[in-house]
């Protein structure tokens, strides 16, 4: 569903227009405003200050907020939004810094504003797990992935990625993350679990369902080979 709290959606506006104002204004008194404001929106979220929320991990946001259980969507949406601000005002003024100095290195995706932007996918597709449908949920996600890309991400962060784009019906796509996560984590019993129950899901998919998703159902047979093919080079206690 799409949010309908008002106070929410007041909330957004107000973060709308500190995001306005660190794109439109590069003035030091400009960024300072935008600085103050999205102070305040931190507040009247979290009851804490940004100092706090910038200082707590992805995981203790969540929790917070009641994930996995009773995670609260739009509350998640919205802090999502105030870290994308937060991490646009952060290379807001890194620009503004360079151009004094007469340097223009690249973002770097583990930086502040890079770890802001990780807080912010994560808090995205908790709230598409949880069902929130705002109209730009989708872009975001993929935007944020975009910007991320060249930073390797934290074993919670991918496998939420992958849940993703299962729920969505992006087969190939999951698939492609689920072995990167057996390359990059391993063969415990974690991701045997999440490798077998895809699988699993997708034996009830139809063809259709299948093609739309780009895995076909004879490739779905080759991947689970692979995958068991992978996994029997160390095997699991109880492995079936």
């Amino acid at each position: 569903m799409p949010i309908r709290d008002d106070l929410i959606l007041r909330m957004l506006d107000q973060v709308s227009e500190v995001v306005a104002r660190v794109l439109t204004g590069r003035s030091a008194d400009a960024l300072l405003q935008a600085e103050q404001e999205l102070a305040s929106a931190y507040q009247q979220l979290t009851g804490s200050g940004r100092a706090l929320v910038r200082r707590l991990s992805s995981e203790q946001l969540l929790a917070i907020l009641g994930a996995p259980s009773s995670f609260h969507r739009e509350r998640g949406y919205v802090l999502a939004r105030l870290l994308e601000a937060d991490a646009a005002l952060v290379d807001a003024r890194r620009s503004a810094a360079a151009v004094g100095s007469g340097t223009g290195e690249g973002e770097d995706p583990s930086s502040d504003a890079g770890v802001a932007r990780l807080k912010a996918l994560d808090l995205y597709l908790e709230a598409s797990r949880a069902g929130l449908d705002e109209e730009d949920l989708e872009a975001r996600i993929d935007a944020l992935k975009a910007a991320l890309a060249e930073l390797e991400l934290p074993a919670s962060s991918h496998w939420r990625l992958f849940d993703h784009a299962a729920a969505a019906g992006r087969y190939a796509e999951a698939e492609d993350l689920l072995f990167d996560g057996l390359e990059r984590f391993g063969t415990d019993r974690d991701v045997a679990e999440r490798g077998r129950a895809f699988y699993r899901e997708l034996d009830g998919r139809s063809d259709a369902e299948l093609e739309a998703g780009a895995l076909p159902r004879g490739e779905v047979g080759e991947g689970r080979a692979a995958f068991e093919a992978e996994l029997s080079r160390a095997p699991l206690p109880g492995a079936s």
